[in-house]
């Protein structure tokens, strides 16, 4: 395979460093800051991987790993052989799919699903030196390179590459690289349209949900067929980019995913038709055992369906902007010792729940991902809402955790902020010097963050202070967020109130909580409260009058609504 061919590269830190300073050399003759320079750091970290970022270069990055239809051939074969009776064979098998990498993952995944124990246990070994010996982050970081440039022949080749990635937030990225190339003025490339057809469901998919979102309405009309795709996944895009696109035709697809045996297709479809109804909705839930509510809950959507179809606003709505009512939480210290993450409805019923080990914080990503913080094995990592694990960095013990629209994610530690890249690189550090319990990065660049000794402080991008002032003393937890109007709301835990109050520490609302771990401002003025005193979620009018109650089994953390 072209890909198993050796490459040598000699002297890579003296040639890292003489790329570097091209490129630090190119930015300063733009006139460009670093900071504007948004490709310069994906270059570096690729660079430091050994990979040029010429976009010749690049496209060959993703060309060596897109196996042919004969190399796929091979690799099924050699997996199928990790279960031969010959001991030479099952040697020669193993060594060429790791020196395949990552190319030979799925086919080893499926063997590894083996009922020989033997056979199972060779896949896996596979897979973990393949895992151990690549670095998952670069395809995302090459696309968004070749994305942010253009580059002539980059859309078909990452079409290309997409079948072959085993990583779900890796494949989001490449996806939305994708979208970035190939949705130009509302209309998308004729590749797209070829994609709709094509025979890797991933490819299906992606075109789907661009295409689904073309302002054309004869590229719209040929994503239609995939509403009856042999593929979940690919009637879900197409439904939701078509529904973006306010075409009715989408939502008895939505309504069909609910019976899924899928469970996070058939929350997301839900979600939709939530947001689509709005107040009108059903009352009926899907639940965390994946389908005994599921025909309960199709049947109540077919009938709001047929009830509300001519009487929707298609030109009013605004999908975004229409609140679930579910709410997530972050929750520890429960009888027996464990923590759990779980999402109740507006009727306080858990929807879905996943026991994990010390959830300090959590926050709602796209495509169904959850961010999660663990500060006693000092890990942040993504799980979906069955558990299963994906992205993952470890060596910081988080006491709360933010995910940028960049990709990047700020983490607060007792002692520092920090912002990482998804490589784990970090591109931020400030010494808080302090008990830090909370802190978030503005739209502005700016930091801001709350600590034990009771001051909230925000930084500029520099590190340069801007403010501080202090709340209250002897904080037992406390989180902090800066509103629209330019306040912050605070929760003040151990001293009992959360507040919304400015730099100079002038109160302009208050609410007496128990020992509060957080507060949120919600898109109707209300505020969401995670009391650890009580053991309780609230959500508070502005006139401080309780609206929402929830009574959690141990201590919420973290709380968000969407």
């Amino acid at each position: 395979m072209s890909q198993l061919k050796p490459k040598t590269y000699i002297c890579l830190p003296l040639a890292l460093m003489i790329a570097s300073l091209g490129l630090f050399a190119a930015t300063a003759a733009s006139g460009q800051s670093p900071a504007q320079a948004k490709s310069t750091q994906d270059e570096i970290e690729l660079l430091k991987s050994g990979v040029a970022t010429d976009d010749a270069a690049l496209l060959d990055y993703f060309r060596r790993r897109t196996p042919s239809v004969e190399e796929q051939k091979t690799l099924k074969l050699r997996a199928g052989q990790l279960g031969s009776n010959v001991f030479q064979v099952r040697v020669k098998a193993t060594e060429e799919l790791i020196r395949a990498g990552r190319a030979a993952l799925p086919h080893l995944r499926e063997i590894a699903k083996h009922t020989d124990t033997e056979t199972a246990r060779r896949a896996h070994y596979c897979i973990q030196v393949i895992e151990q010996n690549t670095r998952l982050g670069l395809a995302a970081t090459a696309s968004r390179l070749l994305a942010e440039r253009n580059s002539a022949g980059a859309l078909e080749t990452l079409l290309a590459y997409l079948p072959f990635v085993d990583e779900s937030w890796v494949e989001d990225e490449i996806r939305q690289s994708v979208k970035r190339l190939g949705l130009n003025d509302g209309k998308a490339a004729p590749a797209l349209e070829r994609a709709l057809t094509d025979s890797e469901s991933k490819r299906r998919v992606v075109a789907a949900w661009i295409v689904g979102l073309s302002s054309d309405a004869r590229q719209r009309a040929e994503v239609l067929p995939r509403l009856s795709d042999n593929v979940p996944e690919v009637r879900f895009h197409a439904a939701s980019s078509l529904l973006a696109s306010q075409e009715k035709a989408a939502v008895p697809t939505l309504i069909a995913l609910l019976s899924v045996d899928i469970p996070e297709l058939a929350w997301r479809a839900e979600d939709l038709l939530f947001r689509l109804a709005g107040d009108n909705a059903p009352s009926v839930w899907l639940d965390m055992a994946k389908d005994n509510n599921g025909q309960k809950a199709q049947i109540a959507w077919e009938t709001w369906w047929n009830a509300n179809h001519a009487k929707i606003d298609w030109k009013a709505l605004k999908l975004d902007e229409q609140s679930l009512g579910l709410t997530l939480v972050a929750e520890n210290q429960r009888s027996d010792g464990s923590g759990r993450l779980y999402e109740a409805n507006a009727a306080g019923q858990i929807r879905w729940e996943v026991r994990v080990a010390n959830p300090i914080d959590a926050q709602w990503l796209p495509g169904g991902r959850i961010l999660v913080g663990d500060s006693r094995a000092s890990q942040i990592y993504e799980m979906d809402s069955r558990g299963n694990i994906g992205w993952k960095h470890s060596g910081i013990a988080p006491t709360s955790l933010q995910r940028l629209p960049n990709g990047n994610t700020v983490v607060s530690t007792y002692q520092k902020i920090i912002e990482i890249t998804r490589d784990g690189a970090i591109v931020f550090t400030y010494l808080t010097q302090g008990h830090t319990y909370h802190a978030r990065k503005l739209p502005d660049g700016h930091y801001v963050w709350i600590d034990a000794c009771g001051e909230i402080a925000e930084i500029d991008a520099a590190g340069k202070l801007i403010g501080k002032t202090k709340v209250g003393t002897g904080l037992a937890w406390g989180s902090i967020e800066r509103l629209g109007n330019g306040h912050y709301l605070v929760a003040l835990g151990g001293i009992g109130k959360v507040q919304e109050i400015d730099m100079a520490g002038k109160i302009y609302w208050e609410k007496v909580v128990s020992n509060p771990n957080r507060a949120i401002r919600l898109a109707n003025g209300h505020t969401l409260v995670a009391s650890h005193g009580e053991g309780c979620v609230y959500e508070f009018d502005a006139s401080g009058n309780e609206r929402w109650k929830h009574a959690c089994a141990g201590r919420p953390f973290a709380v968000q609504r969407r």
